[in-house]
């Protein structure tokens, strides 16, 4: 768990520090709160910052923004003023001044890729591979030994493919499928290959402790931190075009009622006929372009065409059982020549996607069904059932929207039902952000408790073992399952560890893409301020409207405060309500804002909204211009989104105390009430500088 200390109750310490702590109380949200009662030592992570030289010496100012404080350095040759650097604290935390040493040079904020290497240092993930680890890479030949494939399943013979985005570099999974003749009751024999990274890592070794503690491959929008060296992720693992690859072969037999009448697991060997990628599996079996099926040739035309047949019928069993059919929306960045952000797009999915996804799934879970009936331990990926409560208070937004009847529960089957009926509307984005919300966050465990998102009893990651350390355990394990090999000791205690080790890995690697999409996001739009775009609210915290554009694909905030009229939030944060009522503002509205400011410090983009389409207090759409009536650029303090969990008492009294009391005085009034200004302009104001580092 995790528990909310007060500024005052810290008592010296800093984000990063290692603290003894006492349970003291609960906030107002609901989370427990603490007092800080020693400091055990600072936290032994380099921090990256900014190298500034000073009258009296050096400084680095940390890019952390939970780091306020400014670091002493003593003189040093690795960077010059001005220039982005790594620092280590000081041990004693006894000390009155942050005290540091500057241990690396990480470039000029103007270089390119620059952000990436920032993202990296802050969240402290491992970009360089270990002389131990590329040692231990040397010996592998360039090409399979005939010797290795002794033993394996030959499929070198089986068509297969791999479909992937253009831009993959590592191709983990292969797919066949053969349609069974109905002389022997019909079906499929559909075979998911998944590449043998676990040939190549041995257990204990330095490349499989690099693995463990990276945990994840994690994925810049231009760039990637592979958990695995190249000469494996990008060579010897990968499932190229027309080379012989080692893999793991999940062979599972599909009965025309689509049930998976046996699963057949074995070691194997295959040689991929064709590298594709999703846009032509939909140019040749979607749109069937006649250009583009006469360059793939008929045999595998026809495994595309009769995969898109299986894929879509096991998706309607899929979500016939209850799993859920929630689409989230990914921003795609377009670079240049020279590597700079020039546009971001919705990334484009469409059913060639939801093909590989269907037979990924399929694969992993009969792969951990093998585990659970024959009763090893494994690391499943569970999803436990959502909190009822939370998916109550969603219920509740959705009957006041007409989603859900009066008295119709949130079962999996009316939820589907619903998000079918708003695909593509308006009301999409916000039913997704609530009911996001409503549900908890799949993890690693050795305790199956099913998966709640996807209806499954039994489920594991078995299809990815080049970008994660999970899926590679479990080949490591199967191998051992089909070669008859006794399994260590106390195994279960030991994925155990490694399973919590791998969540802690994948949450981190999911902030830091987060962190640097916004990053990317602020490069791309620095040089638009003034310029004017539409978009959607997407959501709301205490403090910001947050709203994402149309084109460009990004997320921009606006303070509440810039909308004049004293809004205030509501309790489930799905609309902002201001001038006495008169004026509602909901998830999913229409807007068109102008940006004010760029902050790359703080990774966000500040905008005013100039008109937006609105209700009134009896529910009448309306076109709403807001009069500016404070400066439209996001603070460090405005950026902290409400804890989720509060209970309802809790949000209305923070609702109540937020509202406007009284007669507001007559500056406001003023302000109010001019709602037809046409073109209402910002106030002139600057971008945080990296001095200013209070209120946080």
């Amino acid at each position: 768990m995790d528990l909310l200390v007060d500024w005052r109750d810290a008592h010296g310490a800093i984000h990063g520090d290692r603290v003894v702590a006492e349970v003291s109380g609960e906030g107002w949200d609901g989370r427990l709160k603490a007092r800080v009662l020693e400091i055990k030592g600072r936290g032994e992570i380099p921090l990256p910052g900014t190298l500034q030289q000073q009258p009296w010496g050096w400084r680095v100012v940390p890019l952390e923004p939970r780091l306020p404080q400014i670091i002493t350095v003593p003189p040093t040759d690795l960077a010059q003023d001005g220039e982005l650097v790594s620092v280590k604290l000081d041990a004693d935390p006894a000390a009155k001044q942050l005290r540091g040493t500057v241990v690396a040079r990480l470039g000029k904020k103007t270089d390119l890729k620059i952000e990436n290497k920032l993202t990296a240092a802050l969240f402290n993930l491992r970009t360089a591979f270990p002389d131990a680890v590329m040692r231990e890479l040397a010996p592998f030949p360039t090409a399979i030994p005939p010797e290795w494939i002794q033993g394996r399943e030959d499929l070198r013979g089986t068509l297969t493919c791999t479909v992937d985005p253009p831009t993959a570099k590592d191709f983990d999974d292969a797919i066949s499928l053969e349609v069974l003749p109905k002389s022997e009751g019909g079906g499929w024999l559909l075979g998911v290959h998944i590449a043998d990274v676990s040939h190549y890592v041995k257990e204990g070794g330095p490349l499989d402790e690099e693995a463990r503690l990276r945990g994840t491959s994690v994925y810049f929008p231009d760039e990637a931190i592979p958990m695995i060296p190249d000469r494996l992720s990008g060579d010897l693992c990968s499932l190229r075009e027309g080379v012989d690859r080692l893999t793991m072969t999940a062979w599972m037999t599909i009965s025309p009622e689509l049930e998976v009448v046996e699963t057949r697991l074995s070691e194997s060997v295959i040689r991929s006929a064709k590298r594709l990628t999703y846009d032509e599996v939909k140019e040749a079996s979607i749109d069937l372009s006649t250009r583009k099926r006469a360059e793939l040739d008929e045999p595998l035309c026809a495994l595309l065409d009769e995969s898109l047949v299986l894929s879509r019928r096991l998706t309607e069993v899929r979500l016939g059982r209850g799993a859920m059919n929630l689409d989230t929306e990914e921003a795609e960045f377009i670079f240049d020549a020279e590597g700079r952000p020039v546009d971001a797009r919705r990334y484009p999915r469409h059913d060639a996607h939801r093909m590989i996804e269907e037979f990924m799934l399929l694969a992993n879970e009969n792969v951990a069904r093998f585990f659970t009936r024959k009763k090893i331990p494994t690391i499943y990926r569970i999803h436990d059932e959502p909190d009822p409560l939370k998916l109550e208070i969603f219920a509740e937004v959705a009957r006041t929207f007409g989603l859900l009847k009066p008295k119709e529960v949130p079962t999996p089957e009316h939820l589907n039902a619903m998000l079918d009926k708003i695909r593509g509307g308006p009301l999409e984005a916000m039913i997704n952000t609530l009911l996001l919300r409503s549900l908890k966050r799949a993890e690693y465990s050795v305790e199956n408790i099913g998966h709640s998102g996807l209806a499954l009893q039994d489920y594991l990651h078995f299809t990815s073992p080049i970008r994660r350390y999970p899926d590679l355990v479990v080949h490591r394990y199967l191998r051992k399952v089909l070669r008859g090999e006794l399994l260590p000791e106390a195994l279960q205690s030991h994925l155990a560890v490694l399973a919590k080790g791998a969540s802690d890995a994948e949450q981190k690697a999911t902030e830091a893409e987060r962190e640097n999409d916004k990053w990317k996001a602020c490069l791309l739009m620095k040089s638009r301020i003034g310029q004017r775009f539409q978009g959607r609210i997407q959501g709301f915290s205490a403090k910001v409207v947050f709203i994402t554009l149309d084109a460009p694909f990004v997320e921009v905030g606006v303070p509440l405060a810039a909308l004049g009229g004293n809004f205030w939030i509501d309790e489930h944060r799905t609309k902002a309500t201001g001038l006495r009522g008169t004026v509602v503002l909901t998830i999913g509205d229409a807007v068109a804002v102008e940006i004010t400011a760029v902050d790359e410090d703080l990774r966000r983009i500040s905008a005013w909204v100039t008109e937006a389409k609105a209700q009134d207090a009896h529910g009448k759409a309306f076109q709403f211009v807001p009069t500016l009536a404070a400066p439209a650029m996001l603070q460090e303090g405005d950026l902290e989104k409400p804890r989720r969990g509060r209970s309802q008492t809790q949000e209305t009294r923070s609702r109540r105390d937020t509202a406007p009391k009284g007669r507001p005085p007559k500056r406001a009034r003023e302000a109010g009430g001019k709602t037809r200004e046409a073109h209402p302009k910002p106030p002139k104001g600057s971008v945080r500088g990296v001095g200013k580092r209070k209120g946080r």
